[in-house]
């Protein structure tokens, strides 16, 4: 076999022994349908056990190098049952870690891989990697919460993909055919094993596996500038302080530095000493000169750190940081807006919702004018049966999120917390954007939409986004006990994707967008309103299609004629309201003599009644029937079908109790049904 997995030791400081760990897989010498953790006891599987569903087997349908590769492939809703496992045989949480591959993934299918964080597989996920059908790769927080990077990647073709990470620093590089795809910091900064796991729809091969760790071995002197906090926008005038933090990455300990900055014409130097920096110790620093900036203008400013212990350092590549600072003349307050991606179907969701609405109320959610924060939910179609409220807007949201899982809150795009310290966190970021709008509604169904954006920062990938929410609605026709909705996303303007808007530095850009509505019958996939555009408002943001930062957002108030005007079409022997003002009746009444009358005979003998009317919890019809079979329905004034009851076989006088607690208030109208005879009554839930 083919496989390499070895142990080098090696002395650190005469006192601490490290191991170097690698190993290499090229499937070469298993036999043809091997299960690879059957034959080789480095490979496992998630459950443990080897040898079946959930093990992988080697094959010579496609491979990179050789003959021989592994496959995967699932048509499972939940993925699986193949799930691969590598452990490494202890946490990596320092020193240079790198696992690098050979993919190949079916056109129209994808693949899944994921690290552990710890030796016990299922606790902790350090990162996981989507590669989707649409030839994106997206690096996201376990869950498909935080993006951390997304990318492109070839589909039906052999790729290599590496990631390298220096875990002492928490810099993750990914790298497609030994081209850098981006970097970043990891919240969870360690690993331990390798997840090969294939989702839904997945049908991809996996070929020269490799992994390496080596682990921290500082030498001499070695300090690295690691970060400026410095804004990239200051409203003038302004004295900014050049702040920043340094990493002793060296064996030395250091005692002293000179830290220089330069604006390209003036330099500025600190000789700082007495410092006692050991290895692996930070030291952050303020320089005593600041920058000035009173005009309009871009300072480009470069900070070094040098003389460390009035010598060398051994790698000075990055003892040296480059930004611009640019002022402007106008900041707002930001108004942080969370993303909530959630569903009636979601059991899990309905724990969390009710703490995250209390979290939204406490902060103005949505408040025209006294805001502090936004809040836009989407309602997915899954982990059940499609949630009412889906539309293919919510599905742009969760693609360009990638997101796997819900409950999950987005703040500002960048973040998957839901807390008031991160509310507050994100709303001490000043905002460079004025955003102002109108929504003017036409006979409750036809809204036109005006946002101007002006930029006082630098944004040339931006995008301009348009939602129209409903602040409020009831719908007990969800599997997880949820009945009250908020904040619910029924229409983007013009879609998921936005406006995108050149927002460069002083730069304006005025979007005008238009939109047809229906009231009621709200189904998945429509853009159907609840309740009518008296119950919604408008949320504008803007995002930094780049970062995928949500900059700002405003709430702009619906004016006009909210109401639809009734009409009415006749639906199966009743009156309904279609919700769009242009029923076949104009007349309840007229509807009523050319819908109903055919089908009502004598009722006085059946001397129905509804009590109490109006109802607010329960409401009683009481009736005297001659051996018929009754069902008994009731409607909105738009038509949607609320309840639908069989009584079955009924001879004689009958109380038949009703709960209309959750229906919202306004008018209904009940159908009696005894055989084929109907009768409509109408009362009103308080």
């Amino acid at each position: 076999m083919k496989t390499l997995y070895s142990i080098a030791l090696f002395l650190f400081s005469t006192t601490l022994i490290q191991a170097q760990f690698s190993f290499t897989d090229d499937f070469e010498s298993y036999g043809i349908g091997d299960y690879i953790g059957e034959a080789n006891n480095s490979w496992t599987t998630w459950s443990g056990t080897t040898g079946g569903a959930e093990d992988a087997q080697a094959t010579i349908e496609n491979a990179f190098s050789g003959t021989q590769s592994i496959y995967f492939s699932s048509s499972s809703a939940n993925g699986g049952p193949q799930d691969v496992v590598l452990p490494f045989g202890e946490i990596f949480d320092e020193g240079d870690f790198e696992f690098s591959s050979r993919f190949f993934v079916n056109s129209g299918a994808g693949a899944y891989f994921n690290f552990q964080a710890e030796t016990t597989i299922g606790n902790t996920w350090a990162v996981d990697c989507y590669m989707n059908n649409d030839e994106t790769i997206v690096f996201s927080t376990g869950g498909g919460g935080t993006v951390f990077l997304s990318s492109s990647y070839p589909i039906g073709e052999w790729f290599k993909l590496d990631v390298k990470i220096n875990l002492t620093l928490n810099n993750w590089e990914v790298f497609i055919n030994d081209n850098s795809i981006g970097s970043f910091s990891n919240t969870i900064n360690e690993v331990a094993s390798l997840d090969l796991f294939p989702l839904n729809g997945h049908s991809f091969f996996v070929d020269d596996v490799m992994v390496s760790h080596e682990p921290f071995n500082p030498v001499g002197i070695n300090a690295i500038l690691t970060d400026l906090t410095i804004p990239t926008y200051v409203q003038i005038p302004a004295d900014i302080d050049i702040e920043g933090s340094i990493l002793n990455y060296g064996a030395e300990t250091i005692t002293s530095m000179d830290i220089v900055w330069t604006d390209g014409t003036n330099s500025y130097t600190d000789n700082v000493s007495g410092l006692l920096i050991p290895t692996l110790g930070t030291y952050d620093f303020t320089h005593t000169d600041q920058l000035s900036m009173t005009s309009l203008d871009t300072a480009n400013i470069s900070v070094s750190i040098e003389n460390i212990n009035g010598g060398e350092d051994i790698d000075i590549s990055n003892n040296t940081i480059n930004l611009s600072i640019i002022s402007v003349e106008f900041v707002v307050q930001r108004i942080p807006l969370f993303e909530h991606f959630t569903s009636n179907t979601c059991g899990p969701c309905a724990s969390f919702n009710p703490g995250f609405q209390t979290l939204l109320d406490a902060n103005n959610v949505n408040d025209i004018s006294n805001a502090k924060v936004g809040a836009i939910k989407y309602q997915v179609n899954w982990p059940g049966s499609a949630d009412q409220s889906f539309n293919a807007d919510v599905g742009s949201r969760v693609s360009y999120y990638n997101v796997q899982g819900v409950p999950s809150a987005h703040i500002d795009g960048l973040s998957t917390s839901s807390s008031q310290e991160e509310i507050d966190e994100h709303a001490a970021v000043p905002a460079f954007l004025k955003i102002e709008g109108t929504a003017v509604a036409t006979e409750g169904t036809d809204l036109d939409v005006l946002v101007s954006v002006t930029s006082y920062g630098d944004y040339p990938n931006a995008s301009i986004h348009i939602a129209v929410v409903e602040d409020e609605y009831n719908n007990t026709a969800g599997t997880n006990g949820e009945s009250e909705f908020f904040q619910v996303m029924r229409k983007m303007l013009p879609n998921g994707e936005g406006t995108l808007a050149d927002l460069s530095n002083g730069n304006s850009v005025t979007v005008g967008e238009s939109a047809t509505f229906a009231v009621g019958n709200v189904t998945a996939d429509s853009y159907r309103l609840w309740e009518g555009l008296g119950n919604c408002r408008v949320v504008a943001f803007v995002q930094d299609e780049s970062s995928k930062e949500v900059l700002h957002s405003v709430f702009i108030e619906i004016t006009g004629d909210l109401e639809v005007t009734p009409s009415w079409d006749c639906v199966a022997n009743a009156c309904v309201d279609p919700g769009t003002g242009n029923g076949e009746f104009s007349s309840l009444a007229d509807c009523e003599t050319e819908c109903v009358s055919t089908s009502i005979y004598a009722w006085e003998d059946l001397n129905i009644k509804l009590m109490p009317n109006p109802a607010k919890y329960n409401l009683s019809v009481y009736l005297n029937s001659n051996s018929e079979r009754l069902n008994l329905s009731i409607l909105s004034m738009t038509g949607q079908k609320v309840l639908d009851k069989n009584f079955g076989i009924l001879t004689g006088k009958q109380l038949l109790p009703l709960d209309v607690s959750n229906l919202s208030t306004g008018f209904y109208t009940m159908k009696v049904q005894l055989n084929d005879k109907t009768s409509i009554h109408r009362f009103i839930k308080q």
